[in-house]
């Protein structure tokens, strides 16, 4: 089989480039990701399972066809939020949150200025509103969203999160 006029380079760019438009589209922090390789840091497990998860899925490789387990959509937020005690007024808000913190991964971590570590579906600050609770703990979707609740006062109040909400 004859591979005149593929061209690596050029094929290495559309595969990053469809990476980077899947991610995008399913919510991930694929971009985050790669600054991290960039800088010499280890993705967090979240970020690392989305490349692979990602790349597999587009080269329609393993798994190409089941939904990735566990990701949680904007519908799904607002499901989980009204279960665990928040308001379905506040429930639009409440997913636009922790699509915005997390893309809906309930195990992605990330670091925090203040030295502890965000967790979960809406990012909950080890030192902060997730103090007193395993990281474990934080990526359960339903403690996670009940803390949240309470620490927002059923969604009215979103003055210790960063993101605008929508």
């Amino acid at each position: 089989m004859s591979t005149k006029g593929i061209n690596g380079p050029g094929l290495a760019a559309v595969a990053v480039g469809s990476i980077l438009l899947y991610g995008g589209i399913k919510g991930f922090s694929i971009l985050k990701a790669f600054q991290n390789i960039v800088q010499g840091k280890q993705p967090t497990e979240g970020q690392s399972v989305a490349l692979l998860t990602n790349a597999a899925d587009i080269s329609g490789g393993i798994n190409s066809s089941v939904p990735i387990a566990g990701m949680y959509n904007h519908s799904s937020l607002m499901q989980l939020w009204t279960s665990e005690g928040g308001p379905s007024a506040t429930a639009n808000n409440a997913a636009c949150h922790a699509m915005q913190e997390s893309g809906g991964n309930p195990k992605i971590t990330s670091s925090n200025p203040d030295g502890g570590t965000n967790v979960g579906l809406w990012q909950l600050d080890t030192r902060g509103v997730g103090a007193g609770h395993s990281i474990s703990a934080l990526q359960d979707p339903r403690t996670n969203a009940r803390i949240t609740v309470k620490a927002t006062n059923g969604g009215r109040n979103w003055s210790q999160w960063a993101t605008p909400g929508c």
